[in-house]
């Protein structure tokens, strides 16, 4: 029998004996895909890729899962690696053990200022807010703030008080924001009151940022994502992760969300693109956290009576900001937790987008609705954007803030249901940076224990297929990037993650275990 002369094409990677989840648009399986100038330009079985393709590297993943690099639909990028210098409080089951991990972590790095960050009142007993007292005593001179791990609340003591300047009574401080006892501040500051002391922190050196986002990348490498959208930048962060990309010293690809500031407005007149970022989206917030109540309810907080959360934005600033974006082609995305907060942003929302439309712009978190605003996110193309593991993190607290609304709360599937899609992400550092507990809460409604042993309201459950397009083609889809990423097709950048077990046929209480084998973007691997 005669042998074809035909000679195979050359291309820079090989993968094959892999299985291999496309996420197209028919959900298709491979075994093989060759890899050239960074994109895929092949896929199909073991035979027809290495029958057409060679290349030097080559990699046999007998039998391994492959899925499309993972991407977080919203996290804030370089707050984690600001994070990873403080104090962490995650998990502290007491105000005593934050305050102990506090002196261990200033004994070990002291610094100007003393910063934590992840504490949460609803694990301690009695789920009390905490004052400064204690602070005041144990740092009468050096400034503390400990942030909240929603990021929408701070307790500060006397002396960071004193430096970030003020004082009872100051007009500057919106309602609700700081809590008093006889007539003085209590240490809690909540939202843009908050904000102000962590802008009091020094900023660290251009050298010493350029670490932390390196080791931010690393963190999101071990966890097989290539892809972030960081929820809400300055013009300085989104300039030097510019730099750092183009100067081949970030690999990741980010999705930059703008913070409403002047000098982002001046110097962004239109959407920025490179092969690695994207600038095209305005961050914006309607009202604060459930955690710390400073969610905005239609009606009281079923624990707290006087209280309806804080929005921490006016309908003519909303709206100002909302035509600048929508006058220069730029998305928006907006925070909204409680149900007032949603049907405000989608009902101002109406005014610009009118009806259907392909403009993508966003609700962030869209964690509480009323069972009648669901049909506005369908009625104005309004994609709803959620973190499966806030639901798995807060339903064991959640019912008591809000009573029976709790079953418009953290419904995945009604939101998917409004445009046939939605995309995943994680909110980083205030949940872990961990992509498959995003898959797990999403298709189990369980936490890392299991419980509850049904499932938390499963009528709102995802399915697998549905939750790997969540955190892949759906978040490319959420920044008009569908056809650069987000699935394993020829033309795509070869941008792709190796699991240890197959999430998509893995039994239930085996998922969370599941580790980061290899990640590769545009076909070149990631150090883990």
């Amino acid at each position: 029998m005669a042998r074809c002369g035909c000679a195979k094409e050359q291309v820079d990677l090989l993968v094959y004996n892999a299985r291999i989840y496309t996420v197209d648009n028919h959900f298709s399986m491979a075994e093989a895909f060759a890899v050239k100038d960074g994109r895929f330009v092949a896929v199909g079985s073991t035979a027809q890729i290495r029958g057409r393709y060679i290349a030097e590297q080559q990699v046999d993943m007998q039998g391994a899962p492959v899925y499309p690099g993972f991407h977080d639909a919203h996290c804030h990028f370089v707050s984690l690696g600001k994070s990873l210098s403080f104090a962490n409080l995650r998990g502290a089951a007491s105000y005593e053990e934050a305050l102990k991990r506090v002196a261990e972590h200033h004994a070990a790095l002291p610094s100007e200022w003393i910063v934590g960050m992840g504490w949460d009142q609803n694990l301690w007993p009695g789920q009390h807010f905490p004052t400064n007292r204690e602070l005041n005593r144990l740092y009468p001179n050096t400034p503390v703030v400990l942030r909240r791990i929603d990021g929408h609340a701070v307790v500060a003591n006397e002396e960071a008080i004193r430096r970030v300047g003020l004082k009872v009574g100051d007009a500057s401080i919106l309602p609700g924001e700081a809590l008093l006892e006889n007539g003085r501040f209590n240490g809690l500051f909540r939202e843009y009151t908050a904000d102000r002391f962590w802008t009091a922190v020094p900023e660290p050196s251009k050298e010493e940022q350029i670490g932390y986002i390196s080791r931010a990348a690393s963190l999101c490498y071990q966890n097989g994502l290539t892809s972030i959208s960081d929820s809400g930048l300055s013009l300085p962060s989104i300039q030097l992760i510019d730099s750092m990309q183009q100067s081949g010293l970030l690999s990741l690809r980010i999705d930059a969300w703008m913070e409403p500031s002047d000098a982002n407005f001046e110097h962004f007149t239109r959407p920025y693109r490179t092969d690695r970022l994207t600038v095209s989206c305005l961050k914006l917030y309607m009202d604060g956290a459930l955690g710390s109540r400073g969610a905005w309810m239609l009606t009281p907080y079923d624990d707290e009576p006087a209280a309806l959360g804080i929005p921490v934005i006016t309908d003519e600033q909303f709206l100002a900001y909302c035509q600048k974006a929508y006058d220069s082609g730029f998305r928006v995305a907006t925070h909204c937790i409680g149900d007032a907060a949603n049907r405000r942003a989608l009902r101002l929302y109406a005014r610009l987008l009118q009806g259907p439309n392909d403009l993508r712009w966003r609700i962030e978190h869209a964690q509480i609705v009323a069972p009648k605003d669901f049909a506005l996110f369908k009625q104005y193309s309004v994609v709803p954007s959620v973190q499966p593991t806030h639901a798995t993190s807060d339903m064991f607290w959640a019912a008591a803030r809000v009573g029976d609304r709790i079953k418009g709360a953290y419904a995945f599937r009604e939101l998917k249901n409004q445009l046939g899609w939605i995309p995943f992400g994680t909110d980083f550092p205030i949940e872990e940076v961990n992509p498959i507990y995003t898959f797990f809460a999403a298709v189990f409604r369980k936490n890392l224990d299991f419980l509850p042993l049904d499932g938390f309201q499963m009528e709102n459950a995802l399915s697998r297929q549905d939750a790997l397009r969540a955190m892949t083609i759906w978040v490319a889809k959420s920044s008009f990037d569908e056809d650069q990423k987000g699935s394993i097709e020829s033309g795509k950048w070869a941008d792709f993650v190796v699991l240890d077990r197959d999430i998509m046929r893995e039994e239930e209480k085996q998922i969370p275990n599941t580790r980061v084998v290899s990640v590769y973007i545009a076909g070149a691997k990631m150090k883990i």
